[in-house]
């Protein structure tokens, strides 16, 4: 009886133990899913939100660099905060008292100008219209009456009334008149009634010899655009002397015929009234450059994370677009600064913003702290020198020169697509591609000896520095 007792007793003690086992055994598996499974979910959503943050970051600094270029702020620096990595960046929990059971944080690092080994350049290359540095250059005077063709829009076309009868009570002093495809305008000599109010007689005029100090005559101009009448004899000069010369601008803003006027342009020129030989003067401040080249390296400013949980990603800004690069290929997040549109028969507008990083600009930043970077616009910013014509080239070239095979494929993808789908541009009027240097896409419109595209550019500097916040 006693035997059996002890015995029960031990096999009791057993049995506590061994339920003791199971419950550790049970706890180790229960933590071994965790570390399994729940860390790297964890890790996973917190570099997944990390990489959120960075893409905002990203888009407000493209955000203030646009600004800088829009307004031209050279030498005011703006600063945007990045987040290097996860580690401190977020909240672990209840669990962050057991380091074993948090995920590991990842860092990250800021690049500048180093995304490639050798630099990425742009290129843009065209037969066009370049401004002139020095001189304007005049073709005429030719007289009227004549007809003229003009291939492309002058800077100014011109007028020029050397002498006439500028006698106030002269019924028919003289006037030009300008003959266009849909328009037509009078620069008139017109009698000077301001100064002439009273004695007026049947014929609309009076005798200057009743009306001391009336002075004589206005040159005016008349516009009228699709038979509306928009400018109905304004004054451009008032009480002219008969023994002066006067020149009226066509072009001038304030008639509204540039642009309305549409190139290759055929005008008639006729005279009336008693203008004694007055002429025309095509002045154009550009002149055609074949194969004019601007070219420059773009650098970058680029994020590489080195991610613990979710796929390694790169965001970089680079030409006034952010790119997102992982290791199946490069998209962009937002397009960089060159656009298309195509304005019917073959004519084609492209706008282009270079913008570019100082080339003596680099460093590496890495760790998990916050990093600021600092980034101005450097005084050199400015315009390329096509002319401000419309249309002003003949065939473009764009060129992005890189050793980076995702980047080539991703470049052509975008040039392809804003001049397409975007742009609305017939691919009879261009050619994109990517080779194993880089990606193009050349434009020549319609192919019939005219410009047909209108090519302009701005030239955007940027200085950029990066420094640490924290501890890495």
């Amino acid at each position: 009886m006693r035997r059996g007792t002890a015995g029960s007793c031990r096999e009791q003690a057993l049995s506590e133990v061994i339920g003791f086992v199971l419950i550790i055994g049970i706890i180790m598996v229960a933590f071994s899913l965790y570390l399994v499974y729940g860390v790297p979910v964890q890790g996973r959503e917190n570099e997944i939100n990390h990489m959120s943050a960075i893409n905002d970051q990203f888009v407000s600094y493209k955000i203030g660099i646009d600004s800088l270029v829009t307004n031209q702020q050279t030498g005011l620096s703006i600063s945007t905060t990045f987040p290097l990595g996860t580690a401190g960046q977020t909240a672990q929990g209840s669990t962050s008292i057991i380091p074993v059971l948090q995920p590991v944080g990842s860092s990250g690092a800021l690049v500048i100008n180093q995304r490639t080994i050798t630099p990425e350049i742009f290129t843009v290359s065209s037969n066009s219209y370049i401004s002139n540095s020095t001189s304007m250059t005049s073709v005429g005077p030719i007289p009227i009456p004549t007809t003229q063709t003009y291939s492309n829009a002058p800077s100014s076309l011109l007028i020029n009334i050397s002498t006439t009868n500028a006698s106030w009570n002269y019924q028919t002093p003289g006037s030009v008149q300008i003959m266009g495809s849909g328009w037509n305008t009078t620069v008139n000599v017109t009698p000077d009634i301001a100064d002439c109010l009273s004695n007026i007689n049947t014929g609309g005029y009076v005798n200057s010899s009743f009306i001391p100090g009336c002075s004589g005559s206005d040159i005016t101009v008349t516009v009228v655009k699709n038979g509306v009448t928009t400018l109905n004899r304004a004054v451009v000069y008032s009480n002219i002397n008969p023994n002066t010369a006067y020149s009226v601008n066509l072009l001038d803003s304030a008639y509204g015929l540039q642009s309305f006027m549409t190139y290759p342009s055929k005008m008639t020129f006729l005279t009336n009234g008693t203008l004694t030989s007055p002429t025309i003067t095509a002045q154009y401040a550009y002149q055609f450059q074949s194969n004019y080249t601007y070219s420059v390296p773009l650098g970058s400013l680029e994020y590489s994370t080195n991610n613990n949980y979710w796929i390694p990603q790169s965001y970089y800004y680079q030409m006034g677009g952010v790119f997102l690069s992982q290791i199946d290929g490069i998209t962009y997040k937002l397009p960089p600064e060159i656009t298309f549109a195509n304005n019917g028969n073959g004519n084609i507008t492209v706008n282009i913003v270079a913008i570019a990083y100082d080339p003596s600009d680099s460093g590496v930043l890495g760790g998990s702290s916050p990093a600021q970077v600092s980034t101005s616009l450097k005084p050199d910013a400015g315009s390329l020198p096509y002319a401000p014509v419309n249309p002003n080239t003949w065939n473009a070239s764009i060129n992005i020169t890189t050793s980076d095979p995702n980047a080539a494929i991703m470049w052509a993808a975008y040039l392809n697509a804003a001049a397409n789908q975007t742009g609305g541009i017939p691919t009879t009027y261009y050619t994109a591609g990517n080779t194993t240097t880089g990606s193009y896409i050349y434009l020549y419109g319609v192919n019939d000896g005219n410009p047909h595209i209108t090519l302009s550019g701005k030239t955007a500097n940027l200085s950029v520095s990066v420094q640490s916040l924290g501890s890495t």
